[in-house]
């Protein structure tokens, strides 16, 4: 699988009823920005502005760690080094990066092993 990206992961956890994130970096993965919106009804929703796939195996041929990735979780696009904290909350990282919630986490872990992937969707 083609993955020229990277992105940083911003792991969201409840530690004594306050969030906190701890911050991750992955390389090869495959970054696509989206601007589709789903319509219903009553108008219309948002849909993911971005798509993200990470292979299981990469370029090297070693398998990647297990992620454990879900929704509520931000990613932003590259490596960035700020750390949420109480003077840069996870607002300042969305307005600064333009980072993306995590929508939605797929474990596509059948086929071939060079095909295997979680896909993830942000909004």
């Amino acid at each position: 699988m083609y993955a020229p990206h990277s992105l940083t992961w911003y792991e969201g956890r409840l530690v004594n009823n306050a969030q906190t994130y701890t911050r991750h970096e992955i390389n090869e993965v495959m970054w696509q920005a989206s601007k589709a919106t789903n319509v219903i009804k009553s108008g219309n929703l948002g849909a993911d502005k971005a798509n993200i796939w990470v292979p299981s195996i990469l370029s090297d041929g070693s398998e990647r760690e297990l992620l454990s990735i879900k929704t509520g979780d931000y990613l932003v696009k590259g490596i960035v080094k700020d750390e949420i904290t109480t003077n840069f909350p996870i607002i300042a990282l969305i307005k600064k990066y333009d980072a993306v919630k995590v929508t939605s986490v797929d474990l596509k872990d059948y086929g071939a092993a060079n095909m295997r992937h979680i896909q993830i969707g942000g909004a």
